[in-house]
């Protein structure tokens, strides 16, 4: 088997990793590490990117540590690996100390491990409760008549008693009075202010509304000297940044559909082929101990795989025949590296040869028999 070490010199000491970002599964960005980088150099992302990458407003900017999601994973028809709905459910801890290559594989994912701002999120929750408690019908409240409306209608009346405008003035203070509407409306304004309470809070949590700061000052610095100039560009590809982001099993079986039709030259050829249905799964969901789960120790081979493909073993030199592939892909038929590079990252390889095909049929076929037998 190639040693682990050889394999990540020839691609110059250097391998991808993802890096969840806002706790979405739609955001797995691509980074480059060393094999000698620790996990600590991975919170350098969330100092120099003012952007906001925790869950919600409800958590710190910083994370306060990293987890490796353990979970399989798919294997795609030409070999790629994606992550599956169980990537952030299986996980395994470990130490900001700790290199990157002692636990991860090429292309595994990393996951932040985020604080709650409790701080923040008592405030937060604190003026909403508030908020509502002044909106209380009159007929309930020990306070009635203090809800925001009555605050911004009291200013306006005042401020048109102070410009003599008295009638609309006497208006105003009339509509403030306590016990102005009837029960049934008081309550019906109430549970509409719940529900926009609650929708609030709900837009907070799931982190639909999530900026970097609400300070207004401080956002103000940032949009002024937080610029992607050229100085920031080389910082972020410092960082290993690839600006790419992994695809989820759908969007990978979509794009994968249109780039076979494409390849064959349309939709009739395709279905003379009878590639919809070879399209229908085009990969195989990995069972305990294959695929992100292997061992980054195991002394397995490619000549193990070909040998007995019905479990799926992770190892480097899977991943430098797949690399040796599609680089030569990149040399000889690519119209577009770039790009191409771009669509590596995010789906996969999308080409194979016949010795990857046969290691992924064999594991496809192991899993079609699994499945008729449960």
């Amino acid at each position: 088997m190639s040693d682990p070490a050889d394999v990540l010199d020839a691609q110059d000491a250097v391998f991808e990793i993802y890096v969840r970002m806002n706790d979405d599964s739609e955001k797995d960005y691509c980074f480059n590490v060393t094999i000698n980088d620790s996990f600590d150099k991975l919170l350098k992302i969330f100092d120099s990117l003012k952007i906001s990458l925790r869950p919600s407003i409800f958590y710190n900017q910083r994370p306060i540590g990293f987890k490796i999601s353990k979970s399989p994973g798919y294997l795609t028809d030409n070999g790629g690996l994606l992550f599956d709905n169980n990537a952030d459910k299986l996980t395994q801890n470990v130490k900001l100390s700790d290199k990157i290559s002692d636990y991860c594989w090429p292309g595994q994912l990393v996951l932040p491990i985020w604080e709650e701002n409790y701080f923040l999120s008592y405030s937060i929750i604190s003026l909403l409760l508030v908020w509502l408690y002044t909106d209380l019908p009159d007929f309930i409240s020990p306070t009635p008549g203090i809800c925001l409306t009555n605050q911004l209608s009291r200013f306006f009346a005042n401020l048109a008693q102070h410009f003599n405008y008295d009638k609309l003035a006497q208006d105003l203070f009339a509509e403030i009075q306590p016990h102005q509407s009837t029960k049934l409306i008081q309550i019906f304004f109430f549970i509409i202010h719940i529900v926009k309470i609650a929708f609030l809070y709900f837009a907070l949590s799931l982190g639909i509304f999530n900026p970097y700061t609400i300070n207004p000052i401080k956002m103000r610095k940032i949009v002024a000297h937080d610029k992607l100039d050229e100085a920031k560009k080389l910082e972020l590809i410092a960082l290993g940044w690839t600006g790419t982001r992994r695809s989820t099993l759908d969007e990978y079986r979509e794009f994968y559909k249109d780039f076979k039709i494409k390849q064959v030259g349309g939709i009739v050829k395709a279905s003379k082929l009878g590639l919809f249905e070879k399209l229908r799964e085009p990969g195989v969901f990995l069972d305990d101990g294959e695929g992100f789960q292997s061992d980054l120790n195991n002394t397995t081979s490619l000549k193990d795989l070909e040998l007995d493909s019905s479990k799926f073993i992770l190892n480097f030199d899977w991943f430098a025949i797949i690399g040796e592939n599609y680089e030569y892909y990149l040399d000889n038929e690519s119209k577009d590296k770039g790009q191409d590079v771009r669509n590596y990252r995010r789906y996969g390889p999308l080409i194979s040869n016949e010795r990857i095909e046969k290691i992924v049929q064999g594991r496809k076929d192991k899993g079609k028999e699994l499945k008729k037998e449960k």
